[in-house]
């Protein structure tokens, strides 16, 4: 918009001698504005024009010797980059509609301004201008942008999508409009609870951020990070909805993957020691609070394992280990967590289980384990167990280290007794040292 300091440069084409010097008397009366005037009588002069100079608006008079008509504002709009206010003699309102769908900003009544009326056509006319062009900018930084964004009215409505959105669910622009976001990509993965809290926040004017599944046109799924902000207009009633979403899809599988990392054992992806004695932590504090529950440990070591890396290489050893871990999985309650501690020693943490319950699996484990044959070009390699069980003590075991050690000293008494074998932690085992520090065994 033309800086009020400034004169605002005026291109009046008009053919009719004394029409223009209306024009120019009526700007040059005008208070608190300057105009500088420049008169055409043709539209074909203006290109030359045009040339020697730069203009603010143009005043078009539709009747003229090389235009007449609505044809001439088109004719100017392919001149110009400027607002046109229309001059015309004829007093008509289906005209004047049709002068404005045509590509005018403003259009007056010769002889009919009115007081300051033209002035305040032109400053109206670059007002609108200036609106124009700084939409159109913020439109074109929209539809650049790496993010997805939609507007919709109050009412859920989508009133505008970008290129970005387009991209991430794979409706256009046609396909979007007048649906609800809700509507078109929801994957049903979001309760009803999850929509109305959010719509609780932004109803109360609230800037809303989450992170959501939703679903592409194509049917398929990606994670998003969506954020909703409110508009309101002056009196503070919302009108319309801005929602940004980025698909996360990629940085949620990272941060899963990462997270695998940090919880499971690469080789056998069972998970690891930090994880397994955090969650023995927590049981040992929920049997301290729940007395009447119960849950086992079981102790784990593949007997005479350093064999089978020395005769058989350390692929094989890894290929016996990946086995063993696939075949816990497969025998464990679906309530068990079981570990890796290191090298050939894994745990067993039973939630809920008894005596009866600890013996039964170890049992059904160490059956399983005996009988299993892994090929090898060198000859079969066959591998026993000694399990240790114990139970999971409800008070006085912070942490669950005395059921560790109970559980240990099972398993080394396992050992002792010829291997491949289960036993159950009691008073009674006679033991020599009950330290895993400074016990060692094949």
């Amino acid at each position: 918009m033309n800086n009020s300091d400034m004169p605002i440069r005026v291109l009046l084409v008009e053919d009719e001698v004394g029409d223009a010097q209306l024009v120019k008397i009526e700007l040059r009366q005008t208070h608190g504005e300057k105009f500088i005037i420049t008169w055409l009588e043709s539209l074909n002069d203006v290109p030359q024009s045009l040339q020697e100079s730069d203009f603010d608006v143009l005043l078009l008079d539709l009747s003229l010797s090389d235009s007449e008509g609505l044809a001439t504002i088109t004719k100017a709009q392919l001149l110009v980059n400027m607002p046109i206010v229309v001059l015309t003699g004829r007093c008509d309102t289906d005209f004047a509609l049709q002068a404005l769908e045509a590509g005018a900003a403003d259009y007056l009544v010769k002889g009919n301004f009115g007081f300051d009326g033209l002035a305040r056509a032109i400053r109206y006319a670059l007002f609108r201008a200036d609106m124009e062009a700084r939409n159109n900018l913020l439109v074109a930084a929209l539809e650049a942008a790496a993010s997805s964004v939609f507007i919709t009215d109050n009412d859920a409505s989508i009133k505008w999508v970008n290129s970005a959105f387009t991209r991430l669910t794979g409706y256009s622009s046609e396909e979007s409009i007048g649906k609800n976001p809700k509507n078109l990509v929801n994957s049903n993965l979001q309760d009803k609870d999850f929509y109305q809290a959010m719509w609780a926040d932004i109803l109360q004017g609230k800037h809303w951020r989450g992170e959501l599944i939703n679903k592409r046109k194509d049917g398929s799924l990606y994670q998003e990070a969506l954020s909703i902000a409110p508009v309101k207009d002056k009196a503070g009633k919302i009108t319309h909805f801005i929602g940004i979403n980025d698909d996360i899809s990629e940085r949620k599988q990272l941060e899963e993957q990462l997270q695998k990392m940090a919880n499971t054992d690469p080789l056998t992806e069972l998970f690891n020691r930090r994880v397994f004695l955090e969650r023995l932590a927590e049981e040992a504090a929920r049997l301290a609070r729940f007395k009447d529950q119960s849950a086992a440990l079981l102790m784990l070591d593949l007997d005479y394992f350093k064999r089978v890396n020395d005769i058989y290489g350390h692929s094989t050893g890894d290929e016996v280990l990946r086995k063993f871990a696939n075949i816990i999985r497969e025998t464990s309650r679906a309530v068990d967590l079981p570990a890796r501690l290191g090298g050939e020693e894994f745990a067993i943490l039973l939630s809920g289980a008894t005596k009866t319950d600890a013996m039964t699996l170890a049992e059904r484990l160490r059956e399983r384990i005996a009988n299993t044959i892994i090929p090898h070009k060198k000859g079969s390699v066959r591998i026993t167990v000694s399990i240790g069980a114990a139970a999971l003590l409800s008070t006085n075991d912070v942490g669950g280290d005395k059921a560790l050690n109970h559980a240990d000293i099972a398993l080394y008494t396992a050992k002792d007794a010829g291997r491949n074998q289960c036993c159950w932690f009691s008073r009674a085992i006679n033991y020599k040292n009950n330290s895993i520090l400074t016990r060692e065994h094949e």
